[in-house]
């Protein structure tokens, strides 16, 4: 009965937390998907222009993420200020898709609408994600909702490959309406009422904060300069290397995850960094008949460090510092380099034919093994108390399989002990009636 009502409250709890995790994955998914767009809308115009519609996108998308960050959590828990950010998705969606104007005035407006509507409930979110895991589940779950977000994106972004930009709008506009599922059945965990008020200032002056923040920042950046510049290096192969990357990505990080939860997010972060320096480190020095062979190193490579820091850095230490704290800040200020890498790949393209491609893949190297360093001081985000617990039940688990292993080799060895006696009983037996019969013979013959 005890056991049963166990698994009774362990499936309510996963029900209760599936809304939450769907309506996170929707939105990052979207948030990706829109990026992905607005890097079409502005594709072919001049280099003003496009800096003017992916700052007015990226620039509003920041600025309604930080006043999302700052809104109490009674608010951001509210179902109508969830279903407010959700059909403000749609509708600029729509307008996007309905409103054909092509001057740059009404496409500046249309992009800081689509950017408000991103951004305003992103910290809200990732806060949601945060008190529905345990810090020492954290890594799984988070792998998984990365895996589930790269496979809701591949599908949507699939259904909308082979259409015109404005029918993309609709799919995009479809997409995130669905959300409202989830906010009909989403139920707001009942908060903790003495949660730390943390200010913008106190965070940034975190040591373990910076420590981290620095080289998630570094990788960001080099990894968006770096893709237009993969793209044009890799020519044919780039679409394959794109796809091949998603996969592995997708694969590797539930693996992280569960790295993540046992040894730690250290060596989870410190793994893609390294992973990640090598694949530039392969592009720079091989080349000639060896390239190919450097680039499918590369894809194998670059898609386990992205499933690794994304997994890291995006979902779960910027939970592990925020515990028992008001999260939103945290997230927002986590999250700043990855809402702005989508600006920085758009306005590399526009420089992309005066980079030197092997100079760029040696500096990316360098500066990726470098951002191991602050990670090297960085204190561990998973409770050193998790790490005990894990290691006494690994202990334990292994005690119980050697005690196991013992006992069946005891019980073996008595088994074979009494069959050597009832072996010996037989033969004595045996030879008892044995001199019993020879008696008999020579007595009667």
């Amino acid at each position: 009965m005890a056991i049963d009502y166990l698994y009774l409250k362990m499936y309510k709890k996963i029900g209760q937390s599936i809304p939450g995790l769907f309506l996170l994955a929707n939105s990052l998914s979207w948030f990706s998907l829109t990026m992905l767009a607005i890097g079409d809308v502005a594709h072919g115009h001049p280099i003003v222009e496009i800096l003017l519609i992916a700052s007015a996108y990226f620039g509003s998308l920041i600025a309604a993420a930080f006043i999302g960050s700052l809104l109490p959590n009674r608010t951001i828990n509210n179902r109508i200020f969830l279903l407010t950010w959700v059909f403000l998705g749609v509708i600029s969606c729509l307008i996007f898709s309905l409103w054909s104007a092509t001057d740059l005035f009404a496409i500046i407006l249309r992009s800081l609408l689509l950017g408000l509507s991103a951004g305003v409930g992103i910290p809200a979110c990732f806060s949601f994600f945060s008190n529905l895991t345990k810090t020492e589940n954290r890594g799984k779950v988070g792998a998984v909702l990365f895996f589930t977000i790269q496979l809701l994106t591949a599908i949507v972004l699939f259904s909308a490959s082979s259409i015109i930009l404005e029918q993309q709008f609709q799919i995009l506009a479809f997409w995130r309406l669905l959300a409202i599922f989830a906010i009909i059945f989403y139920k707001p965990i009942a908060q903790k009422t003495d949660l730390v008020k943390t200010s913008y200032i106190s965070i940034i002056k975190e040591r373990t904060f910076l420590l981290y923040f620095l080289p998630w920042f570094l990788f960001t950046l080099i990894n968006f300069i770096e893709a237009p510049i993969i793209e044009t290096s890799f020519g044919d192969l780039y679409t394959t290397s794109v796809i091949t990357t998603t996969i592995i990505s997708s694969i590797s990080a539930i693996f992280v995850g569960i790295l993540c939860d046992r040894k730690g997010r250290k060596i989870a972060s410190i793994l893609g960094f390294v992973l990640l320096g090598l694949g530039y480190a392969f592009l720079s020095f091989l080349g000639g008949p060896a390239k190919p062979i450097a680039q499918y190193l590369y894809i194998l490579c670059d898609g386990i460090a992205w499933g690794a820091l994304f997994v890291c850095f995006v979902f779960v230490i910027w939970g592990d510092l925020s515990e028992g704290k008001i999260r939103q800040k945290y997230y927002f200020i986590g999250s700043i380099p990855f809402l702005l890498s989508g600006l920085i790949e758009i306005l590399i393209r526009s420089f992309i034919s005066s980079v030197d491609v092997t100079a760029a893949f040696s500096l990316a190297s360098f500066f990726l093994f470098l951002a191991i360093v602050p990670l090297l001081f960085a204190a561990e985000t998973l409770p050193e108390k998790a790490l005990k617990e894990r290691d006494l039940k690994s202990y334990v688990e292994k005690a119980q399989k050697m005690v196991s292993k013992e006992t069946k080799k005891k019980q073996k060895k008595e088994e074979k002990t009494k069959e050597t006696e009832n072996e010996e009983s037989e033969k004595e037996d045996n030879s008892k009636e044995y001199e019993e019969a020879k008696k008999l013979a020579e007595k009667y013959y």
